[in-house]
This record gives structure tokens, sequence and C-alpha cells, in this order.
């Protein structure tokens, strides 16, 4: 039986730096994406992306909904292609276990990253193993009660609904999907025997996967933005903020 350790960053420091050296194993990076500030280079940002991923952006009815996955796709090139010392536009993406996405270097190592958005925001998590990110908007005015027992343990529900409830939700429901999107499992039945609270919380054997102890980092993206990273073993965030062309 396995063990998920849940731990809230107090205060992040956003570096506008990076020398894109790839996280070693006791750490993952996160970058935080404005989509707003990046629509003035739409149409730079679309000449980074393949035929096929230009096709998937038209299929959004709402012109948001295709500028942000320009935003979100083209940046995801760009920042993985530093990491990689690779064109963005050159970037060959390998489908692993349960469909996710992760790159190959040259030399065969894995490169592992996952992508969360929401409203005005993209969070982008890489790391040399499978990691899982997850980004919401603190909206006050959504109705989570109605969801609360199939994806809430009894002890969690008590906990949101004690005070500040809005934002309670989103804490353990961001730190749920994170880690199931770390572990490469579906939300469904899993979210509601996925641990949430802070702290260490022994972890069922159907949520374990292929590593015995994991760790998940919350922390506030931006105002009214929770984000929350998952990732195998004892390892440190560092988080950037887009600052290059």
């Amino acid at each position: 039986m396995g063990q998920l350790t849940n731990i809230f960053i107090e205060q992040v420091i956003w570096l506008s730096q990076a020398d894109f050296k790839l996280p070693g194993s006791r750490e993952a990076h996160l970058w935080r994406i404005n989509i707003p500030e990046n629509l003035y280079r739409l149409n730079e940002l679309r000449a980074i992306l393949q035929p096929d991923e230009l096709q998937r952006a038209e299929k959004y009815h709402q012109l948001k909904d295709r500028q942000r996955f320009v935003v979100s796709r083209a940046l995801q090139r760009m920042i993985l292609g530093k990491y990689l010392d690779q064109d963005p536009e050159a970037l060959r993406f390998v489908l692993g276990d349960n469909k996710k996405p992760y790159l190959l270097k040259d030399d065969g190592t894995a490169v592992h990253y996952n992508v969360s958005h929401s409203g005005d925001w993209i969070a982008l998590a890489i790391a040399s193993s499978p990691v899982g990110a997850d980004v919401e908007f603190i909206d006050p005015e959504f109705p989570f009660d109605d969801i609360l027992p199939d994806h809430f343990s009894e002890t969690e529900i008590d906990f949101i609904k004690l005070n500040e409830s809005t934002q309670r939700f989103y804490l353990l429901w961001t730190r749920k999907e994170a880690f199931l999107k770390a572990t490469g499992q579906g939300l469904g039945e899993h979210l509601i025997i996925t641990p949430a609270l802070d702290g260490a919380h022994e972890l069922a054997d159907a949520l374990s996967g292929n590593a015995n102890n994991w760790k998940l980092q919350s922390l506030v993206l931006s105002n009214n933005y929770l984000c929350a990273v998952a990732m195998a073993g004892e390892w440190e965030l560092k988080s950037f903020v887009v600052n290059f062309r």
C-alpha cells in the first residue's frame, strides 16, 4: 500500500529566467502561461503548429477556445523545445501508458509533462517521471454541493463545509485531478478514494500505480486560481513564468 503526502506552498517564487536544464528525479518544473498576454502573437504561434494541430484548433466553435488552444499548444512546443534543444516545430510527441503524451531526447531519455488550463491561465508541469497538474479558477457561482457525495469522503466534505467552502472545494478538487493525471488513471470512481486533505495518507492499492510514495504540492497560481502538481517520490517544485520569445 502506497502513501500520498499533500502540502500547500504558502509562498511561491515565480522565476522569470530559466536555464532549461531538465529537472532531475527530485524536482519538477511548473510554468504558468497567461492566455490574454499572448494573444498579440497568435500568427507567430500558429506558425509553430503542425497541420493536424491547426485542424484541431478550428474544430472549436468559440473564438476564445480556438485562441486558447493555439496559445497552449504553441507555447508547450516552445518551452519543451528549449528543454530538448530542438526547434519547437520539430518536436514529436509519443503516447505512453493510458495515452499520456511524453517526449524523447536523442539519447532516449523520457521527458514527461502535463498541461491544464482554466480561464485565463495554463499550467505546464515538466519532470523526468510521470507528472500531473491541474489548475482551476475559483468560481464562486459553481454549485458544487450536488457532486460532493460522489467524489469526496465524509471527512473531506466536512472540511469543505467548515468555512471558505468554495476555496476548499477547489483546493481538494485540483489535488484529486493532479494525482490521477500523474498516475494516468481516469477520474471516474477513483476521485472519491483519492485523499486530498493536507498531510500523509495511505493509498488504496488501486491508486498506487508503479510507485509506493507520492507527493503533491498545491499553490496559488494567480489571484483566484489554484493549482496542484503531483509526482512520485520526494521532490521540490520550481515555478516559472513565460518571459521569452
